[in-house]
């Protein structure tokens, strides 16, 4: 039997990508958003209260992962009982499970009461980071957030139930296990509210979900449950709707690719001709341009032309791509799967697997030093050279 919580303020949060930010601890309303300042000894799963400030209201407890305790503890970050997921910021984060396939399982929710109580009439940005954990069998929507007056301390593993005032803003499934997503929405305080809790607080029925393939490379069984890790939760004062807007996290995608009319001095010999070769890719991807396909394409001439030569392909990624893995840990290898991608070019054209090696230098080697647009474009890449 569900449970209704008490009829007090509460705001659905607006799911969309946010563009990672830090919110200074002086404006954050909520303490240890992050869940970096521990108490106590982390040992388990259900240890959400050895984060300071944080706990559960039912008897269904949420969950703690850390970077700093035994690797082989269903509770470490980042490969743990529930998947693999770096934090999004320090070493810690923390768990909830949002949906079970009918009610097998408890849901569970975060409590953290604020650093002082709300002023009334005053706008607060609510916001979030939730992803998907790689073990979840579902996807689910109904993220949002109940702000209330009095703390919440229920009896028993009964989910804890409200009816969104907004019920649009409710209903994008969130689904990215690679990721981290934002959740964020404005909330008009009336004057009395001491607490923030997390959760899903809609009627099993009104959840919408979405089935999840098990992600390439985990060879654990799926559960029949959304579960969410969730990261850097902040509560801070606004005076307009607009500071609280969420924005794509990979709004700074380049679609430029350097060298687009690179080419192969023909009157090269074979081997210089193959030697030191460059091919550069978008921001984000691996998959080999078409404009890459004229030097692709010599290459593979070359190397059918003179089978004794064998190649390395080093791949590479620029600043930015390194600095997104936090939240996005599928690119931590793209440097090699860029490279893998050649390679799989070149095999497919005819070349012997056995006459290329692939090695990967991630963001280590940069060609040219800088953050800006030209710069960046030359360090997404993978270059070959001949094995001596």
């Amino acid at each position: 039997m569900n449970q209704r919580l008490p009829s007090l303020a509460f705001t659905a949060l607006l799911g969309l990508s946010l563009t990672a930010q830090q919110v200074p601890d002086s404006l954050n309303m909520v303490p240890n958003g992050s869940f970096e300042e521990l108490e106590g000894k982390l040992r388990r799963l259900g240890g959400i209260e050895a984060a300071i400030g944080w706990s559960s209201p039912t008897e269904a407890k949420a969950d703690l992962y850390s970077g700093s305790i035994d690797s082989g503890s269903p509770a470490f970050a980042p490969q743990n009982a529930y998947g693999f997921q770096s934090p999004l910021s320090g070493t810690n984060y923390a768990g909830v499970l949002w949906y079970s396939y009918m009610d097998k399982e408890p849901r569970s929710y975060l409590q953290v009461k604020f650093k002082k109580m709300l002023k009334k009439g005053q706008k607060y940005c609510v916001s979030y980071y939730v992803s998907l954990g790689d073990l979840s069998k579902y996807s689910s929507d109904h993220l949002g957030a109940y702000i209330s007056r009095i703390v919440v301390n229920r009896k028993g593993e009964a989910s804890l139930t409200y009816e969104p005032q907004v019920p649009a803003l409710q209903t994008q499934v969130y689904n990215d296990v690679n990721g981290w997503q934002g959740v964020c929405g404005v909330y008009e305080a009336k004057g009395d509210e001491q607490y923030l809790i997390i959760g899903n607080f809609a009627a099993t029925d009104r959840v919408n979900t979405g089935k999840m393939p098990r992600p390439k490379g985990e060879a654990r069984p799926q559960r029949p449950i959304a579960y969410f890790y969730i990261d850097d939760v902040s509560v801070k004062p606004v005076k307009l709707l607009s500071e609280c807007s969420c924005e794509q996290i990979d709004k700074d995608e380049s679609e430029f690719i350097y060298g687009r009319k690179v080419t192969v001095n023909p009157g090269l010999a074979p081997a210089q001709r193959v030697d030191r070769s460059v091919i550069y890719f978008k921001r984000y991807t691996k998959d080999v341009d078409p404009s890459m396909g004229p030097l692709m394409d010599t290459l593979v001439s070359v190397l059918k032309a003179n089978p004794a030569i064998k190649v390395k392909l080093t791949g590479h990624t620029d600043v930015k791509e390194v600095d997104r893995v936090s939240m996005r840990p599928d690119l931590r290898d793209l440097g090699e799967e860029r490279a893998g991608m050649v390679k799989s070019y070149l095999v497919d054209a005819g070349i012997a697997a056995d006459r290329i090696s692939v090695a990967d230098r991630k963001g280590n080697d940069p060609a040219v030093e800088g953050d800006d647009e030209v710069s960046t474009s030359q360090n997404r890449r993978v270059e070959v050279d001949l094995v001596k």
